[in-house]
């Protein structure tokens, strides 16, 4: 996660606070949400993702009774895909977090997971690309327009959460947001500790204004392309085209929003390291079952469904 506490989700399929800018990367968000939340949890949370994508889906474009068909059956497809494709890496990464986790962390290992989780996410858009396209060439004017809603709305929650007007609420909930998932991984946190987080969250609170204005970029982008498709209907291939396109912007963001970009990204690594290095031998032993029950839990979900039929839209 770009600017906030990395190491909880850096073995995880997708930076979470990044993607929500269109419905595949949203499945992304919750087989990422799913590996972040109590083991147990986990496993439902990845055995309903085809119900809560889909639920996502509807609630930003609200599906026609036309549509809907193709879209459970994209999604179907994509977890099947996913179930094959990506939970042995995801397994093999968890492996070696666990494993690193006991140890000093430095920065180029968090920067390593960090990389490793972005390229899992980029096979997965890529996966999902001619599905997405086919959905696209189906909106209409008025679903395009209830997506830019919700993306209004969205923004407004996350101004009033992380952009307060007052300087100490801003940091207060950065901070809640970061121990939220500092203790996920290692447990519970003295006073102590807890005091030089905070000192740490301070360069990530800084950065949050260019980061708000770095989503909002990457929102108008989406909906530029999106209204261009629905007003041109181009060929599937030339969606597609524009799809990939629009992955290398939010992965690689243009020279105007670079600089802001590798700050927030070099402050949510620097606190990473932070965290992880003023744990106790206890906690890193907390971590290293955290770890080994994600593990458990990812090899339980590859054994469930293994034999199930993976089909691509690519020659649809």
């Amino acid at each position: 996660m770009r600017g906030d506490f990395n190491m909880a989700h850096s073995a995880q399929p997708t930076e979470v606070s990044e993607f929500h800018n269109c419905w595949a990367r949203r499945i992304l968000v919750i087989l990422g949400a799913a590996a972040l939340c109590a083991c147990s949890a986990m496993k439902l949370g990845y055995q309903q993702g085809d119900r809560l994508a889909y639920w996502w889906i509807d609630n930003y474009v609200d599906v026609s009774a036309a549509q809907e068909p193709l879209t459970r059956e994209a999604i179907a497809r994509f977890f099947a895909w996913h179930r094959k494709a990506q939970l042995p890496a995801i397994a093999n990464l968890l492996q070696e977090a666990k494993a690193d986790v006991g140890q000093p962390v430095t920065p180029a290992k968090v920067a390593h997971f960090q990389d490793a989780s972005q390229e899992l996410a980029r096979r997965s858009f890529e996966q999902a690309m001619p599905d997405m396209a086919d959905f696209l060439l189906t909106l209409t004017p008025d679903q395009i327009a209830r997506m830019e809603k919700k993306f209004a709305e969205g923004n407004a929650k996350y101004r009033k959460k992380f952009l307060n007007a007052d300087p100490a609420e801003r940091e207060e909930a950065r901070f809640d947001k970061v121990m939220e998932y500092a203790r996920l991984v290692y447990g519970g946190f003295s006073p102590e500790q807890e005091k030089a987080i905070r000192v740490k969250v301070g360069p990530v609170v800084q950065n949050a204004e260019a980061r708000y204005a770095e989503r909002v970029a990457r929102q108008q982008e989406w909906i530029k392309m999106v209204r261009f498709v629905q007003a041109t209907q181009p060929p599937k291939t030339q969606v597609i085209d524009l799809l990939r396109r629009f992955r290398e912007y939010w992965q690689n963001p243009p020279a105007r929003h670079a600089a802001s970009h590798e700050a927030g990204n070099s402050a949510g690594i620097a606190l990473t390291v932070a965290i992880a290095n003023l744990t106790t031998s206890q906690q890193k032993a907390h971590a290293q079952d955290r770890f080994q029950k994600w593990i458990d839990d990812t090899h339980a979900l590859m054994r469930e469904k293994a034999n199930a039929p993976v089909q691509s839209a690519a020659a649809n």
